[in-house]
């Protein structure tokens, strides 16, 4: 009697499971106390963040302290209602605990700035441990375009930084959206489409969609390769800026920043030192820097010695008199 063939089975671990023990790795790595401080993984239902869970599921079997967060924007009516709905049973496939967090917006302009500060603050409030997120080195490669477009310097190219001083860790900067995806096809996951990254309108999803694919792999990887040689020098320039900011008489916070100019009269323009000193401010305020020309135009007014303001930025105002500079949000509640 003939024997039915064996039925055989494969011991290789699943793209899910690899990169859980790479994101272990990895974490051993990260300095005190985000190296054993729990993980709090970042869920939007998208496709990158979805992977972001079928590893957290791995984690979590794997003994670590694993909890999923959703922010609630709630700017997209039903299809936000939808994406809700789509963590929460994602949670439930991969047993994940779920915090939902409310990131409601009040009104004002530049949303996605505005969004964006308001979720990573909601979050972090929320939970107090390592925040990690689903940037991949697409995003990178996207992000250093658009500081590029915007007239970033050393610094701003440094792109997305693998960890943030507040404890948000990018732990998949290495990986092709691919692999993300691949891991949701693994897990037969179906993951949601946010309608507004189709849009061309918006200088992201032009790069993403219509500039990046256009030039090809050697493109993404070139730009990869510029973030990662900047964060490299990173150290070297924060420590010129701490002492030109000594010099300087500097203060920053969330709310803005001031800076005594004096230093720099009779100095040419622009003043390259000068410009990474106010570019990384802007950053640390938790903001984008201003565009190049307008830095340039507004170091001009303000060395000039003149008084006076104006308005610019993500609801910022810059006030400058007798050499001094103060960029400040219009209004904090907006």
């Amino acid at each position: 009697m003939r024997r039915s063939p064996a039925i055989l089975t494969s011991s290789r671990p699943s793209l899910a499971e690899e990169l859980a023990e790479k994101l272990r790795a990895r974490r051993l790595l990260l300095a005190p106390p985000w190296n054993l401080a729990p993980m709090g993984l970042c869920l939007s239902g998208g496709a990158d963040s979805c992977a972001l869970a079928w590893v957290g599921r791995h984690l979590r079997d794997a003994g670590e302290d694993v909890t999923a967060l959703h922010a609630l924007h709630g700017l997209r009516g039903r299809e936000s209602e939808e994406d809700r709905l789509a963590v929460h049973d994602l949670c439930a496939r991969t047993g994940l605990p779920l915090i939902e967090v409310d990131a409601r917006l009040p009104a004002g302009s530049d949303l996605e700035s505005r969004a964006r500060e308001v979720r990573y603050r909601s979050l972090r409030e929320a939970f107090p441990g390592l925040l990690l997120t689903a940037h991949h080195r697409q995003d990178q490669a996207e992000t250093v375009v658009l500081r590029l477009l915007r007239g970033a310097g050393p610094l701003g190219l440094q792109g997305i930084q693998p960890l943030r001083e507040d404890g948000v860790w990018r732990p998949f900067l290495d990986e092709s959206p691919r692999t993300l995806r691949e891991i949701c096809r693994e897990a037969g996951w179906v993951w949601r489409e946010d309608s507004s990254n189709g849009d061309l309108r918006h200088t992201r999803n032009w790069v993403r969609h219509v500039w990046l694919p256009g030039q090809g792999a050697p493109a993404e990887d070139a730009l990869v390769h510029l973030a990662h040689a900047a964060q490299q020098l990173g150290p070297r320039l924060e420590g010129r800026l701490d002492a030109l900011g000594s010099s300087a008489d500097v203060e920053s916070g969330p709310e803005g920043f001031r800076i005594d100019l004096s230093p720099w009269k009779g100095c040419p323009l622009p003043d390259p030192e000068l410009d990474l000193l106010l570019e990384r401010l802007w950053t640390r305020s938790g903001r984008r820097p201003w565009a190049r020309q307008q830095r340039d135009r507004l170091v001009a007014d303000v060395l000039s010695g003149r008084i006076g303001r104006r308005s610019g930025g993500q609801g910022e105002q810059a006030i400058w008199g007798s050499f001094h500079l103060k960029v400040m949000r219009i209004n904090l509640n907006q």
